[in-house]
């Protein structure tokens, strides 16, 4: 499995745990939208706070396919194109993040 480091803690990020991209490196996923809580105004906390929610949820989904694909030995061609999918939603989902 592939591992990373955590641009904010330092902390070793692996494969399996809630975490994602961003122009920085590999980050966790509480590390980032912790970060971000910290650096937005006010007005823009809401929408941090729905996105997160939405990236949780992607995050927690492509953990699952990620499971499902390994229990599969990545040979279905259906659980591919799935978790190449949810991969892109959640890089859309953290460039969005980014941008507030």
């Amino acid at each position: 499995m592939a591992e990373f480091k955590c641009y904010v803690c330092n902390a070793p990020v692996k494969t399996g745990e809630k975490f994602t991209f961003t122009k920085s490196g590999s980050v966790h996923f509480d590390c980032f939208v912790s970060t971000r809580r910290r650096d937005l105004p006010e007005d823009k906390k809401e929408n941090l706070r729905q996105l997160s929610i939405l990236l949780d949820s992607q995050l927690s989904y492509l953990i699952n396919v990620l499971n499902l694909k390994n229990e599969t030995g990545g040979r279905n061609d259906t659980v591919n194109t799935a978790y190449k999918n949810i991969e892109k939603e959640c890089g859309e989902t953290t460039r969005r993040i980014s941008e507030l």
